[in-house]
């Protein structure tokens, strides 16, 4: 009976192996190439062949290779890289990829990880050559767009006919100087902006002489007209009534020359106090 029992267990696990090396699911969000003794057979629910779910195989002569379907990442940091304004610049970038046919995949690259070696190299060099042909400015800020985009698309055509995969995005994700490099530019920019400081103190000051020297201009024009329009209203007065010219510029003598509490000597029948002697100006009369 026992030995009946160890039958029966021997034979279920080995159907259970059987089984297992047997089946095989493949998930929608993978593929699969089946090899048999190590070469290629036929994939599974490629791109272009959307097909999964429970398959079979030979037992023991023949492997599966399971591969995602979905978008993958890599980055690429601190790759130093010289500008075309011969700037060093250390760039982080992003590629995001997947795998297209997954039997050229395997030949060229065997797993994943080979698959990120591979594209490294071919994006490390794309990196160069798009960044290599921009100026820094245009890197930092300019054509960051543009330069993705060739980054892109010169990754598609070496890697993709290669390695089988396509290169869905490819972002620089950032841009820096070295440290050395980056006292030498903040140097250079406070050396330009002291120098356009310098220029706009200039220039305003030239303006302000400018300003001045017109409204000097102005006011002496203003001054003048008044002082003409001025002498033709006191012309006009005195030539009307000469009598009130003549005590109007005594009065204005008076204001002029006497201070408060000064003391002045001046002989009485002097003409300058004519008008103190008389309303007429005239001699007092007796």
């Amino acid at each position: 009976m026992s030995r009946n029992l160890l039958v029966i267990g021997v034979t279920i696990f080995a159907l259970l192996v059987l089984a297992m090396n047997t089946m095989f699911i493949v998930r929608q969000d993978r593929q699969a190439i089946v090899l048999r003794f190590g070469q290629y057979v036929r994939v599974i629910n490629a791109p272009d062949r959307n097909a999964p779910g429970l398959y079979f195989k030979w037992p023991f002569i023949e492997s599966v290779v399971i591969y995602d379907k979905r978008n993958l990442g890599m980055t690429l940091a601190g790759q130093q890289i010289v500008a075309s304004d011969q700037e060093l610049l250390i760039v982080d970038a992003v590629v995001r990829w997947r795998i297209t046919d997954p039997r050229r995949f395997y030949r060229s690259a065997f797993n994943e990880d080979g698959g990120v070696q591979r594209i490294s190299i071919f994006a490390q060099a794309a990196l160069r050559r798009a960044v290599g042909g921009a100026s820094s400015n245009d890197i930092i800020s300019g054509r960051r767009a543009q330069i993705m985009q060739a980054i892109e698309d010169d990754l598609n055509s070496a890697a993709a006919g290669e390695l089988g995969v396509h290169i869905d995005d490819v972002r620089i994700r950032q841009v820096d100087f070295p440290q050395q490099t980056q006292n030498r530019i903040y140097a250079r920019m406070s050396s330009e902006r002291e120098q356009v400081a310098a220029r706009l103190r200039a220039e305003g000051e030239r303006n302000a002489t400018l300003i001045r020297a017109t409204a000097q201009q102005e006011a002496a024009r203003l001054r003048g007209e008044g002082d003409g329009e001025r002498a033709r209203i006191f012309a006009r007065a005195y030539g009307r009534d000469a009598e009130f010219a003549a005590f109007y510029r005594s009065m204005r003598a008076y204001d002029a020359a006497i201070d408060a509490n000064t003391p002045i000597i001046v002989p009485p029948d002097s003409d300058f106090f004519r008008y103190m002697r008389s309303r007429s100006g005239g001699a007092a009369r007796r």
